[in-house]
């Protein structure tokens, strides 16, 4: 019998491929919750209508700068919304497991690479707002339903906005902007793909905890101009400057245990994809 999964943020970027890839599975019916999460009634409605086996928690207001300009929506999605999710869950008589999407900048960034028992210390509004929500859940969620949060990396792919950092460095550089960049900073860089991957490899298994979704590289920010000069043959107008920035990367050897899951596609291959090269 197939199984019924619910998910919130389905029109966004990691959920319209969640969705995709779900889709082309016979095991598993969709469910998407497109209801506004901060509505009690309403959410509680859907789900009298919708009885879900598992149910994927993507909905959120990102990237950084938008929660920045807009803290009391971030705060009544990330946080509000996410309470009003888990007292559905908690009443449902059918789901037994559920999947939330946290970020890495729940973290206190220290240049070193992060465990998931490493310090939580957010740097920015977005980060906080994840962590209020991820501690609500760990409190509140029933015990009896299967619990488990996805603390992805910095997640990129061809259809991500320009308004984050990856996709908007390799605008600038197209135009010939000037791009004035730290360079020793670095990140950790994971494909929405593999994203989705580890997702439904965890749902298979109704694993529950919290785990590092990432590609456990430290990429320099030095190393992706270069990448995108290799590509683009072009001399660029690029500036190094010195920032009190922290840089961080993943330890992903619990979800490599866990379910025998690693990232496939490097740095190289989204940059080219960000470029349009096959």
């Amino acid at each position: 019998m197939k199984k019924v999964v619910g998910i919130t943020g389905s029109s966004g970027f990691l959920g319209k491929l969640v969705k995709k890839k779900l889709s082309k599975l016979s095991k598993y019916n969709i469910r998407e919750c497109k209801v506004d999460i901060t509505k009690k009634n309403s959410l509680k409605n859907w789900f009298k209508k919708n009885e879900c086996d598992y149910f994927i928690h993507l909905a959120a207001i990102v990237p950084v700068n938008t929660v920045r300009d807009k803290p009391k929506l971030a705060k009544k999605v990330n946080i509000l919304g996410t309470k009003n999710i888990i007292s559905e869950i908690n009443s449902s008589k059918k789901i037994k497991w559920f999947f939330f999407a946290s970020s890495s900048h729940i973290y206190k960034f220290n240049n070193n690479k992060l465990h998931e028992s490493s310090k939580k210390d957010p740097f920015s509004l977005y980060g906080k707002t994840k962590l209020t929500a991820e501690n609500f859940i760990k409190k509140n969620i029933d015990k009896n339903i299967k619990s488990c949060c996805g603390r992805i990396f910095s997640l990129e792919g061809r259809k991500k906005g320009e308004s984050y950092f990856l996709p908007s460095l390799i605008n600038k550089i197209k135009k010939n902007y000037k791009v004035e960049l730290n360079g020793n900073i670095f990140r950790d860089f994971i494909h929405v793909e593999d994203v989705v991957r580890a997702i439904i490899m965890l749902m298979d298994n109704e694993i529950k905890g919290n785990f590092n979704i990432a590609s456990g590289k430290k990429i320099k920010f030095d190393s992706i101009i270069k990448i995108i000069k290799k590509y683009t043959k072009k001399d660029l107008n690029f500036i190094s400057i010195k920032s009190n920035s922290l840089s961080a990367y993943a330890n992903i050897k619990k979800i490599q245990n866990k379910i025998k899951w690693k990232p496939k596609k490097n740095i190289e291959f989204i940059i080219k994809e960000y470029l349009n090269i096959s």
